[in-house]
């Protein structure tokens, strides 16, 4: 324990002194982070508590990494020392900076000149326009912190400024410097590849722009869009071009909407220029097709697009589908008020569950439906009841008919004992459920249960008054359909 310490407090109220000299030599050509890093770790010398790196950074709201170079860029400058300890950086010294510079000679000069030759080859490549003491510095910083070679670090500036011209920003080639070092390009054979890629790029990227009818340089976007459609997807120039004929269907072709275009080509696996070529040709050959399904959707305004083919050629190839067919589903997507190709798409979906590819199909489901609903019609007017029959309803005739295999005049028996019932379908489904359980199923055994019951209830004082109602069963019409007749009739598959 010391036997004077100031109070906790104090060094909030104290002062960092902070040498003029670091800020007419040092601090106004640094980095302003590499500043605020120097003052802080002065203020820990005079008044801070033991700290570490890590807490360190955590206080100034900075990345490990970022203090560590400034630290180590302030050593550069020849005013701090660093000690590491297994790569770690375990404490730092500060040096008395007039000491340093008056007592050991110092030269803002002299770190400069540490790269003669390096500075005179510099500002040959940046030509009139003349570096900064900050400039040359951050450069150095690619030597020293990036540790790209010279002859690297020259190469780079000047395939930049042929680029964007000699006023180029050194925090962009900074930049650029950083993401050549996570990338590798740390000689200069891998620097001429990556040079010559770029060049190819740029040229390629500038003869799709013209295609387009777009006479600029490249922006930095599409540089980036052009390289993923040949590194990434394997798109040759020649097949970019020849990809570029499908912008001709929107008013202002660019380069996102080729981008869609690409896309939808490198999901189908087509690359070379010929399987381009040939998917053109096969989709001109459909394009009335699926010009004639938007027209009966109500969309006969709108231009068929790469979405419009793939989802065509979906239906039609993979599912199997016939044109037909699609133009019915489109009056009932009308119908249904969801006239797009996607509500189509759901459509199509659910009646492929139901294997209606066919005109054939949809007219044989149709029939069996029209039959189907006939047969009920016939039970509802046994039972007294006139009108067409509901989903309900034929969820109730199947389960009696194919689930509970209970023949038809058994069905319509029990549809003559609930003439007086008030839900009539629900009595039915009770009486034959009975008779299912109690394995009744011919009309002989039904009226026997039937006249059992009846005596029961006679013998408890009741009767039933029940009236049989005959049922000709011609007088619901039978015909062939029209295209229109089939059409209307059709409904959706939901309703079953």
């Amino acid at each position: 324990m010391h036997l004077c310490s100031f109070a906790d407090n104090y060094k909030i109220f104290d002062v960092t002194p902070l040498e003029n000299i670091f800020i007419q030599e040092f601090m106004l050509r640094a980095p302003g982070d590499f500043v605020k890093v120097y003052v802080y770790g002065l203020s820990q010398c005079y008044n801070g508590q033991p700290m570490d790196i890590i807490t360190f950074s955590h206080d100034l709201g900075m990345d490990r990494d970022m203090v560590e170079n400034a630290f180590q860029y302030w050593e550069r400058q020849g005013i701090l020392k660093l000690h590491w300890d297994d790569n770690v950086l375990s404490s730092v010294q500060y040096y008395n900076i007039k000491d340093v510079v008056y007592n050991k000679n110092y030269n803002v000069e002299k770190t400069l000149y540490q790269y003669k030759d390096f500075n005179q080859n510099l500002q040959m490549v940046f030509g009139t326009r003349l570096l900064t003491p900050q400039e040359y510095i951050k450069i150095y910083d690619w030597i020293e912190v990036l540790n790209l070679p010279k002859e690297v670090i020259l190469m780079m500036i000047q395939f930049y400024i042929s680029k964007k011209g000699p006023n180029l920003s050194i925090n962009y080639l900074d930049k650029v410097a950083i993401q050549w070092a996570k990338d590798g390009i740390n000689t200069l054979q891998k620097a001429e590849e990556y040079i010559q890629a770029s060049e190819s790029c740029y040229k390629d990227t500038v003869a799709v722009l013209k295609y387009l009818g777009i006479h600029r340089a490249p922006s930095k976007v599409e540089l980036e869009l052009y390289k993923k459609w040949r590194d990434l997807w394997g798109f040759s120039l020649n097949s970019i071009l020849q990809a570029c004929r499908e912008t001709t269907k929107v008013q202002s072709p660019n380069f996102a909407y080729l981008d869609k275009v690409l896309e939808n080509m490198h999901s189908q696996g087509l690359k070379s220029p010929q399987q381009i070529r040939n998917y053109q040709s096969s989709r001109k050959s459909i394009n009335h097709l699926i010009r004639e399904v938007l027209y009966n959707l109500g969309q006969s305004n709108v231009t068929p697009t790469p979405e419009h083919h793939e989802l065509y050629v979906k239906w039609t190839q993979n599912w199997q589908f016939e044109h037909s067919v699609i133009l019915i589903a489109c009056k009932q997507c009308v119908r249904n008020k969801t006239n797009t190709f996607e509500a189509l798409d759901v459509l199509l979906q659910k009646w492929l569950n139901y294997d209606l590819r066919t005109y054939a199909d949809i007219k044989a489901y149709i029939d069996r439906k029209k039959k189907l609903d006939m047969d009920i019609r016939a039970v509802l007017d046994r039972a007294g009841e006139n009108r067409a029959p509901t989903p309900a309803d034929r969820r109730f005739f199947i389960q009696w008919t194919t689930e509970w295999n209970m023949p038809y005049e058994v069905v319509l028996l029990a549809a003559e004992y609930s003439i007086g019932a008030k839900n009539k379908m629900p009595f039915m489904h009770r009486i034959l459920e009975n008779w299912y359980n109690d394995n009744i199923t011919t009309v002989s055994q039904a009226k026997e249960d039937h006249e059992r019951h009846k005596n029961t209830v006679r013998s408890k004082g009741q009767s039933n008054n029940t009236l049989k109602k005959q049922v000709d069963f011609n007088r619901f019409e039978q015909h062939q359909y029209t295209d229109e007749e089939l059409e209307s009739l059709f409904e959706d598959i939901e309703g079953d």
